[in-house]
């Protein structure tokens, strides 16, 4: 019989849930967890994040991070005996940093200022005026109240005593080469949404979709917390770490459990201008994201996690002509699953207990490279950009014990994506379009956070594709605004069967209108419709497998940092009327009540915030 390939979750980070039932069947984010059942371990995946249920202590060592980052900070603060510069007498910055600050603000023009989604970055490419945001660079000037800001290492001397520094300056001319650093500073970013939701029938709301990449308005919690050091110095040379703690729901004060799911989402080291003025080097471990479709929270183009590295290079033709990027990634992918990764006990050469044998080892390698062009310079307040893609991915071949004594052969493979986006913006209006589309091809189909075939013999590949067009959009004007997120997938499995192979195709339409009343509160309409088809037979109704469903939802909010439609945080009220035909309610399991549910409610209250989470672009 022909081996079963499993449902993709494309290129992106859609949910897995496996369940701990062998029968159980999952339907979240994609049609994979509908039609085939899915065995649960202790892993899954959730927007990209590895959820793994952890113990008290594995929490305490992931807020050790940020501790211990806490610790470097206030290390770097001036001892009380040392003599801190008020305002009026502190020193003017340098020509470097202030030129830094004068790039930084003007890319901002063709960037959106927030961080939209989880991750938090949204997919405008038009910038907010700073004065309605809280994000602003730390060398500014503008900091909050507390925050330390130090140029050099704190001293142990009084402040009136001379320093040996301060004698050898008076001997020796200042060394051109100085390693010191100029600025330095640690700045603090989060990205959060948080709801309290009711299914007005005695249960909680939860969210009620059929495709991979749904509107959010019912989306499930989620926070980032993200700290990062940056240094500047003489010559334009700047270095920053930045290390991003994830945290998955339910929390403690929902589920009385105090144990959460946490994942490390950045957590590496940068330098600008390394070698040559304009080219940044990299290594860690990184979300390598471009934009996204805000309202569907997912990236259709660029969206890859990786343990690696890489590089990017930014020329400009002149201040405000033609500019060009070059980024390049790669990155190592290897997931607990026997796909990848099988361990086995043997035999102790000493001892009792049984040793441990890594029978396989294979990681997915990914290559990425991105080359943007902004025909008009990208600090142009009107302006346009294009993007070419493309993605290279590749695994070895090895050999896995299916019984004892009884191996499997698992072949190599390899796949790629080509694809582009081009989009505009205006920035005195806040609106902005991004049109996407992405063609992927063997091991390329498939997300590197899942795998091809979970059930049956292994295969390559090779037939498998994927097509998809995505569109975002926003425009603002006076107290009204429009927000629009859409995309179409078609995807072919690698199953050689003619009979067996699965077709997918899946879309989404999703349009949320924006009334503010006053300065600061506001209503919000969504309004979205999602639709699947599979060339499979239901075998109930002897028709194709399909399903369509529509939501109606109804916002009122408050957004203290004033009108617009992407400045946070946001307090809310949610209100999402769900309504599934008869085709959508067959594809959840019988014993499922949303299987007998053609309504569906959601009422709840909520908040998202984001500020200071720069993490995501390249």
């Amino acid at each position: 019989m022909a081996s079963t390939g499993s449902w993709p979750l494309g290129t992106q980070d859609a949910e897995i849930t496996r369940d701990l039932s062998p029968s159980a069947a999952v339907l979240e984010d994609s049609f994979s967890n509908v039609s085939k059942p899915l065995h649960r371990s202790k892993i899954s995946y959730l927007h990209g994040v590895t959820r793994i249920g952890v113990t008290n202590g594995a929490l305490g060592r992931s807020l050790g991070l940020v501790l211990l980052f806490g610790g470097i900070a206030e290390a770097q603060s001036v001892p009380e005996d040392t003599a801190v510069a008020t305002p009026a007498e502190a020193p003017e910055a340098p020509a470097e940093v202030e030129q830094a600050e004068a790039d930084t603000d003007a890319t901002n023009a063709n960037t959106t200022n927030t961080n939209a989604t989880d991750p938090s970055t949204t997919d405008a490419n038009v910038a907010i005026d700073d004065t309605s945001t809280n994000q602003r660079p730390w060398w500014s000037g503008n900091q909050p109240d507390g925050v330390a800001r130090s140029t050099a290492a704190p001293s142990s001397q009084r402040a009136d005593e001379p320093t040996p520094a301060a004698d050898a300056a008076d001997s020796e001319p200042e060394d051109e080469d100085d390693t010191r650093p100029v600025e330095s500073g640690f700045a603090f970013g989060s990205y959060g949404r948080l709801v309290a939701a009711s299914n007005l029938d005695g249960g909680l709301g939860r969210t009620a979709n059929i495709v991979a990449f749904a509107p959010r308005i019912d989306e499930d919690v989620y926070m980032e917390l993200e700290l990062r050091r940056t240094d500047v110095w003489t010559g334009g040379l700047r270095s920053r770490v930045v290390a991003t703690v994830a945290f998955g729901g339910p929390f403690f004060h929902l589920d009385g459990n105090f144990d959460e799911s946490i994942a490390v989402r950045n957590l590496y080291a940068a330098v600008e201008n390394a070698l040559v003025d304009g080219l940044e080097l990299w290594a860690g471990s990184r979300m390598w994201r471009g934009d996204d479709v805000y309202l569907l929270n997912f990236w259709p183009l660029d969206n890859i996690n990786a343990l690696g590295g890489g590089a990017t290079y930014r020329w400009d033709a002149a201040e405000d002509g033609f500019g060009l990027d070059v980024a390049t990634v790669v990155g190592l992918t290897r997931l607990d699953d026997p796909f990848q990764r099988q361990v086995d006990g043997a035999i102790p050469i000493d001892g009792f207990l049984p040793a441990d044998v890594v029978v396989l080892d294979r990681p997915r390698t990914t290559l990425g490279l991105k080359v943007t062009g902004y025909p008009f310079g990208r600090r142009a307040r009107t302006g346009l950009k294009f993007i070419l893609y493309g993605e290279g991915h590749f695994i070895a071949e090895g050999t896995r014990e299916v019984e004892v004594g009884v191996t499997e052969r698992l072949p190599q493979d390899g796949g790629y994506v080509l694809g582009g986006q081009i989009g505009g913006w205006m920035a005195d209006s806040n609106t902005f379009i991004n049109l996407f589309f992405k063609w992927g091809r063997g091991l390329g189909a498939y997300n590197p956070l899942g795998v091809p075939f979970r059930e049956g013999r292994v295969q390559d590949t090779e037939r498998a594709r994927e097509i998809l067009i995505a569109l975002s959009a926003n425009y603002e004007t006076g107290p009204f605004g429009l927000q629009l997120g859409a995309y179409y997938r078609n995807f072919r499995d690698a199953d050689p069967s003619l009979f067996e192979r699965t077709r997918l195709a899946e879309g989404v339409v999703n349009v949320r209108p924006h009334v503010w009343i006053g300065q600061r509160a506001g209503l919000s309409w969504d309004l979205s419709y999602q639709a699947l088809q599979a060339n499979q037979l239901d075998e109930r109704t002897g028709q194709v497998v399909r399903g369509g469903v529509t939501k109606l939802g109804f916002i009122p909010f408050y957004s203290p940092f004033g009108r617009g439609t992407y400045t946070r945080p946001h307090l809310r009220l949610i209100y999402s009327l769900t309504l599934r035909d008869a085709d959508a309610q067959r594809l959840y399991p019988e014993d499922d009540p949303r299987s007998r549910t053609k309504v569906e409610h959601f009422l709840g209250i909520g908040a998202e915030w984001w500020f200071d989470s720069s993490s995501y672009g390249q």
